[in-house]
Formats: structure tokens, C-alpha cells, sequence
């Protein structure tokens, strides 16, 4: 009980406590150059760096917080890595490494070794890939493995941002397919340092948003069959992937009328103008325009475009005088005060060019930078970017320092190096830092304590995940990803007009959820969920992964609590709990049982559930829960 009151005190300051308020105090250095001239041995721009702390290797405890900002944790060794090396230098390797895992080639290796399995069960090979179904959960183990052992972390969390800003869900048409999810990811992967206009070209071409947001055969008008294009595609593309609601100035804030109100960057008829454009989509694997999918790997193909609707004719091959119109919307489509195919020259059958004139209208808006520009940096940084980072990232999209736009190597490097980001205390005038999202936590936990499986092969179905946080790749309820980048929780942050997004997902239940789950993960030893590939699978102990904390159990004597405190503290919670935490939770592990054998060493089970409770309490406390 005494343990429970402890952690209830904990919690009850979470929301008053979240973020840092107060009066502008300026430093010197702390990434405050203003009005200062730097000069040294070798150049003025190196002396510069030392001031706004770029010229420093980090400590341990910058190393960690950085890393918790570019990857989903991070253990001693690689913090010790970072803090030797310097953070640019790892930023740079990072970000020249290949995507080393594909999702789809390892869900597809599942699904041979099923199919492989079952036939040498039988004794006959009637097994394929064709008739032996996969779920979801192949597509979660699929994603738990490839982040537990590829070393491009840095992409990993990337592409984890860019799934909650171009959202799709297994929560449609496509739920038990993890081919249609493990394409989709891949595509995010592939392009988490590439150019944002590409990217946005394989969103629109990727058949997985394709369904997701119903474009995928949507046909051009048709007045005979009362058919009219779909526009839920073009709506979202512009609200929730490109420029937002309203008109933006550079640094993020919006642009007022003379009367003072927002803008609104698009209107009803730039929407219906936009869905004509994406007309005469279909499966990669298809014939004709309104095919259906033809199996599990339709979802990989890249849309095909048609021109021309031939169904008629593909459907019914006997007719005489087959129907065939117009699949793709011919003429002018205005929008955002821009014209497509301004000469309505274009034949049906030229209409693909409509839709990339359409993607580079979005790409070239003055809007996309800002907007790109804050979403990234909630997403790996703070829920309130001040608009003067906000705008020095727009200012990297809009123009990498070479002429070129969209470059996201150039946008991610800016946002992971910029002062606001290195500077761990803010100027005292923003809310600093931002509430770790559920999953990412859990993320935190297995990276961070090293989870370790004997034959290297991770599976975990991440539905307890799931159940207790209300997070997991690729499963928000809707577009809207798990939380809005714009929700105000109430209280201090709402009452300074900032932003909390991760607060959407907080409540009693979530947080409680998470409570009893990292019991279970932790405490429980329960900290993956191993299913059967199929039904009476022999069981692998070899890939049901644990942790070794038993490297610990010499700091868990009373007079070494401190250094067991100091090490997770760095590599949980970024060296964050104030003297106060660290008291409170180093006064309840000392007030747990405690024994040594004969030479003075702790005994395995007391050992371990000091250990275990440390971290637990770490992962609880509003120090740890609160990123700054």
C-alpha cells in the first residue's frame, strides 16, 4: 500500500506539472547569440557553434535526451556512443543509411515458413501462399522485429512520425491484410529522408490510401449512371498532409483578414475541383477501371491509371456496342487559385499528367513548409514549437540551402539540431517538451533495458499493447491519427492558450492501462506477446524475448541505490527526475525487502524486484511521463 501511495503521488501532479512556464530569462549561450559576435583560432562560425552549444560534445545526459528526440530509445552503450562521438557526427551517419528491412519481404518470409511448416506437418504439399491466410499481428511482428534489430533508429522513428501525419489504418477495408500495411510502411521508410514531393506521389499511388481514402476507381462524372467523383482524398491531402486549414505566415501562425480572422486556404469547390483530378485509379494487378483486388498482393503494386472506363467491354465481352466513357475527369480543374490543364486540351487518356500538376500545386503552396514544418517537430521534439523554429525549419523545406524544396534529410537534421531542440530548458516563455505518446514508451522500455531474444528473432503480437495504451502502428481510429496536433487539455496548458496532443489519449483508463501493463511487462516478465504462426505451432522459448537485469543486482545494496537510480535515469528519462523523484522513489526501493548469501552477494529474487520497481516508478513518475 505504502508503494501504491507513493506512485498515486506521483501521478496527481502530471498535468499541473507538465510543462515549464515562466518569466524570459536570457543566457548567456544556451543558443542565445543575439547581438553577439564570436571570433576564434579558426573561424567566426565555429565560435558561434560554441555559443549556441552545436561546437559541444554532449554529455552523457545530452546524449540521451537527443537521442530520445531521434530514435525510440536508446541504451548505455549507444548514449556512451553518442556522447564520445558528438551528435552531428551520429546524425550524419544515421541519415547516409539505407532502409535495412522491408516489411513486405519479411511478412511474405512469414508466410512461406507457415506455408512450408503446414505441408511438412501434412506429409503433402497442398499448401501456398494463396491458400494459408495471415492476419494483423504478422504485420505487428513484422514491425516489432525490424525495430528491434535494424540499425537505422534514426529512420525508424522518422518513418513512426510520418505514419501519424499521412495516416492510414488497418481500421478498414484492408483489416487482416499485413501485406496492405507492410507496403504502406515500407513506402514511409523509403522516403523518411527523400523529397517531400515524391513522397506525396507514392502516398497518391500507394493502393493502401488508395482504399483507405476511397479515390482508388473513382471514376470520372457521369450523369447517366449518377456517378460523381470521390472527394475524400483531395479534402484530406490538403487539410491533414499538405497545407492545413488556413492560410499560414512562415513561422506556423495564421494569417488574419482585416476584420482579424483566419484565411482558409481552400474552399467546397477547390475540394470538388481536386477529386476530378484523382479519377481513373486502379489496382496495379488489374485490367480496367472498377476492378476489385484481385488477392493479398494487390496492396503492393503501385495504382495503374486509366483513361478510358472499359469495364463494360472487360465485363461483358459478348456485347456488340460495349459502353465506354470517360474514366478520368477531362477539362479545367481550378483550385487554390491555380489551373489544371488550363487549355482543357487534355485527352482522358492524358489525364495522369493532371495529377501530378495537382502534386506539384500542393508541393509549391506556401503553406507546405510551415505545416510539414510544426507537425515533424511535435512529433520529435515539443508539442509547442516557438514560431521562430518552426520558421527556420519552413525556411530548410522551402529551400535546403541548394535550391532545393522538400529535401526531408535537410528538414530532419535542421529539427534534430536547432537550438530550441539542444536547448533543454527553453527561454521561459513556451510550454517546453511534450507527454510521451503510450506506444513510444513501451518502445522506451524494450530498447532502453536491451530486450533480448537468444535466436535473434523477435516476435510479439502487440495486442496487450494495444489494449492498454490505445496505440500501435498503423491502427488509429481515423484520419485523424490517435490525437489531434491542435488538442488543449484543460488546465495550465489550455489557460495559456498551448497545446497538449498526446493529452487526448490520457484519461484514468489509458493511464491506469499503462500502469498495469508495465506491471506486466516488467514486473510480470510478461513483456512480448508470442502467438503461433499457426495453429498447433512447436513452441520456440529462443523467440520469446526477455530482459537481463541481472547485471543490475549489485547496485540494488541501499548504499548503491543512487547509482542504480543515476543509470535508468539516463537512460529512461533522459536524466529528467528532479532531486525530489529521485528521493521519493529511492525511499521506497530501500524500504523493500533485502538479503546478500554468505559473500555478500544480493539474492536473485530481492535483487531483481528492487531493480524491477526502480523502473517501474521511473516509467511512472511525471519526470519521465513529461519529455523536455
Amino acid at each position: 500500500m505504502k508503494t501504491r501511495r507513493i506512485i498515486f503521488q506521483l501521478i496527481l501532479i502530471i498535468v499541473n506539472s507538465s510543462f515549464i512556464f515562466g518569466q524570459q530569462v536570457t543566457t548567456l549561450g544556451m543558443g542565445n547569440t543575439k547581438n553577439i559576435n564570436v571570433s576564434s583560432s579558426s573561424t567566426a562560425t565555429n565560435g558561434q557553434n560554441t555559443l549556441s552549444s552545436i561546437g559541444f560534445l554532449p554529455n552523457q545526459v545530452a546524449a540521451s535526451r537527443f537521442l530520445s528526440q531521434a530514435t525510440f530509445g536508446s541504451t548505455y552503450t549507444e548514449i556512451q556512443k553518442v556522447a564520445t562521438q558528438g551528435i552531428e557526427k551520429w546524425l550524419n551517419d544515421q541519415l547516409e543509411m539505407p532502409n535495412s528491412f522491408k516489411l513486405e519481404t519479411y511478412v511474405q518470409s512469414l508466410h512461406q515458413s507457415i506455408v512450408d511448416s503446414l505441408n511438412i506437418k501434412n506429409g503433402v504439399n497442398t499448401y501456398n501462399l494463396n491458400n494459408v491466410f495471415l492476419s494483423n499481428w504478422h504485420f505487428d511482428a513484422t514491425w516489432f522485429q525490424g525495430c528491434m534489430t535494424a540499425p537505422d533508429l534514426l529512420r525508424w522513428r522518422v518513418a513512426f512520425a510520418l505514419s501519424e501525419i499521412f495516416v492510414t489504418s488497418r481500421v478498414s477495408a484492408f483489416d487482416g491484410n499485413p501485406y496492405a500495411l507492410a507496403s504502406y510502411y515500407d513506402m514511409l521508410m523509403d522516403n523518411s529522408f527523400g523529397n517531400y514531393r515524391t513522397l506525396i506521389d507514392k502516398i497518391t499511388y500507394h493502393p493502401t490510401m488508395g482504399v483507405y481514402l476511397t479515390f482508388l476507381n473513382n471514376h470520372a462524372t457521369d450523369n447517366v449512371k449518377q456517378i460523381y467523383p470521390d472527394e475524400n482524398y483531395a479534402r484530406e491531402i490538403m487539410q491533414l498532409f499538405s497545407i492545413g486549414l488556413y492560410k499560414l505566415n512562415i513561422d506556423g501562425s495564421e494569417q488574419k483578414d482585416v476584420n482579424g480572422n483566419s484565411i482558409p486556404t481552400y474552399n467546397n469547390d477547390d475540394i470538388a475541383n481536386l477529386a476530378k483530378v484523382f479519377t481513373g485509379l486502379s489496382w496495379g494487378d488489374g485490367d480496367y477501371l472498377g476492378i476489385s483486388s484481385k488477392n493479398y498482393w494487390s496492396y503492393t503494386k503501385r495504382l495503374k491509371f486509366y483513361g478510358l472506363d472499359s469495364s463494360d467491354a472487360k465485363r461483358n465481352p459478348w456485347k456488340t456496342t460495349p459502353r465506354i466513357v470517360d474514366g478520368h475527369e477531362r477539362g479545367t480543374k481550378v483550385f487554390l487559385n491555380s489551373t489544371v490543364d488550363p487549355s482543357a486540351s487534355r485527352t482522358a487518356m492524358q489525364g495522369e499528367q493532371d495529377i501530378q500538376d495537382a502534386l506539384n500545386i500542393i508541393f509549391n503552396h506556401p503553406n507546405v513548409g510551415p505545416f510539414i514544418a510544426r507537425r515533424l517537430i511535435q512529433r520529435l521534439v515539443t508539442s509547442n514549437p516557438s514560431p521562430a523554429y518552426i520558421q527556420r525549419i519552413a525556411t530548410i523545406f522551402n529551400n535546403n540551402g541548394s535550391g532545393v524544396r522538400g529535401d526531408l534529410k535537410a528538414v530532419i537534421k535542421g529539427i534534430l539540431l536547432d537550438p530550441d531542440a539542444r536547448n533543454c530548458c527553453g527561454d521561459g516563455t513556451e510550454a517546453v517538451g511534450m507527454l510521451r505518446e503510450p506506444f513510444i514508451r513501451y518502445i522506451n522500455l524494450v530498447k532502453g533495458l536491451n530486450l533480448q531474444a537468444q535466436g535473434g528473432i523477435y516476435r510479439n503480437a502487440m495486442a496487450r499493447v494495444y489494449d492498454k495504451t490505445e496505440q500501435r502502428p498503423l491502427s488509429s481510429n481515423s484520419v485523424f491519427n490517435f490525437f489531434s496536433p491542435d488538442y488543449r487539455p484543460n488546465g495550465v496548458l489550455k489557460d495559456a492558450g498551448k497545446v497538449g496532443p498526446e493529452f487526448q489519449l490520457l484519461s484514468s483508463q489509458t493511464l491506469t492501462g499503462y500502469f498495469n501493463a508495465l506491471n506486466d511487462w516488467l514486473i510480470n516478465d510478461y513483456t512480448v506477446e508470442y502467438y503461433g504462426l499457426f495453429n498447433n505451432e512447436t513452441y520456440k522459448s529462443e523467440q520469446n524475448a526477455k530482459f537481463d537485469l541481472t547485471g543490475d543486482y549489485v547496485l540494488t545494496r541501499n548504499d548503491r541505490i543512487p547509482q542504480l537510480l543515476d543509470k535508468y535515469n539516463l537512460i529512461l528519462a533522459n536524466g529528467q527526475l528532479s532531486a525530489e523523484s529521485l528521493k521519493i522513489i529511492g525511499d521506497a526501493v530501500k524500504s523493500m525487502p533485502y538479503a546478500e548469501d554468505i559473500n555478500g552477494v544480493p539474492t536473485t529474487n530481492e535483487a531483481s524486484r528492487r531493480v524491477k520497481m526502480t523502473i517501474f516508478l521511473i516509467m511512472t513518475s511525471p519526470d519521465y511521463l513529461i519529455s523536455k
